[in-house]
């Protein structure tokens, strides 16, 4: 019998109550970093470990999002701890993501989210983010950045990072642990959809000529032996990865996505990929949506967004559960994966 909504809501929480209480506070400090295939700056949010000292605030809050607490200005601890990179989706940006972000922070480790360029809010443009491998190329030049920085190196323990990604970030990361995709497979997936899956729409209202990419870069390799875990959330392009490359992924990785079944979006869904990455795990959240995974929506959020034009429902979700309740889950599935195979290697 499949559990039901509430059910899983319960044993949840039953989990989340055993998971050892936060031990530090959320310090954010905002950096740019110049990948050089890019020629400009990029900003990436950094959420650390931190001091209960700096000024208490909202991160993320605005006419749309109620955004979550943090500290600017606060200490950070000064012991070495796991890197996280999180990659947000298209039209998204690192700080609606805080509530992942922040929550991981005070569980003891260190979150940098990158802001990729014309891939974000208000700086989204399909004929650029089209071009996946800028956005993996992205997550190895953050690393390249944080790494030879004489101040963060010193907090960071280069033998334990992982990387989260979700959408389109979730292509980032699954191209930056070692998947390769295949242009032609995609092409052929968008032809075949006929006009009715939502991301060859997006890409192709927005211009982008799939005959036109550069094949090369598209299918190229651009993992970084740095990363030791991964998890890939409703990832981007999940029809059109070459099968030889999953199959030799061998760092641990979590697929998630956002409700089960036929609700998945079919672009994003995540098993077929779990059953070809060895050992790799594979979790549904019930009553989630795609956009369950961003922050949670002021109570206006709904008229915010209609007053921008934005067709999506980024502020539904998938039954009665509460957006809040749904983030407890996803936070419990990835932070017991990352504690077993980044914290506790």
């Amino acid at each position: 019998m499949t559990p039901r909504p509430l059910t899983l809501l319960i044993a949840a929480t039953t989990l989340l109550a055993s998971f050892p209480a936060a031990a530090f506070e959320a310090g954010t400090e905002w950096i740019t970093i110049t990948p050089p295939h890019r020629g400009a700056k990029e900003g990436v949010l950094l959420t650390y470990p931190a001091q209960a000292d700096g000024d208490a605030y909202t991160l993320g809050a605005d006419e749309l999002w109620t955004g979550v607490p943090a500290r600017r200005n606060a200490n950070p601890v000064a012991e070495k701890f796991p890197l996280v990179v999180l990659s947000h989706g298209s039209g998204g940006n690192a700080a609606s993501l805080g509530w992942l972000s922040t929550e991981l922070a005070r569980n003891g480790f260190i979150v940098a989210a990158p802001n990729h360029i014309h891939s974000t809010s208000g700086d989204s443009l399909p004929v650029e983010s089209i071009k996946i491998w800028e956005r993996s190329q992205d997550i190895s030049a953050l690393l390249d950045s944080l790494l030879a920085d004489p101040r963060w190196s010193k907090l960071i323990d280069k033998d334990r990072i992982g990387a989260i990604g979700f959408s389109l970030g979730g292509t980032s990361v699954m191209l930056a642990a070692g998947a390769r995709a295949s242009l032609s497979t995609f092409a052929d997936y968008c032809k075949n959809a006929d006009g009715k899956d939502g991301g060859c729409n997006w890409f192709l209202r927005g211009g982008a000529d799939l005959s036109k990419l550069d094949r090369n870069a598209f299918d190229g390799s651009y993992r970084d032996p740095r990363l030791s875990a991964l998890v890939a959330v409703d990832p981007g392009f999940a029809m059109a990865y070459q099968p030889d490359s999953l199959k030799a992924m061998t760092l641990p990785t979590l697929f998630v996505n956002m409700g089960e079944g036929e609700s998945i979006m079919p672009g994003v869904r995540a098993e077929p990929l779990a059953r070809q990455v060895p050992g790799a795990a594979y979790a549904a959240i019930p009553g989630a949506i795609h956009f369950t995974f961003l922050g949670v929506c002021n109570p206006s959020g709904a008229d915010v967004l209609k007053r921008y034009g934005e067709e999506d429902p980024v502020c539904d979700d998938g039954g009665d559960t509460p957006r809040v309740e749904l983030h407890k889950q996803i936070f419990f599935k990835i932070a017991v994966f990352l504690r077993k195979n980044l914290q506790e290697k």
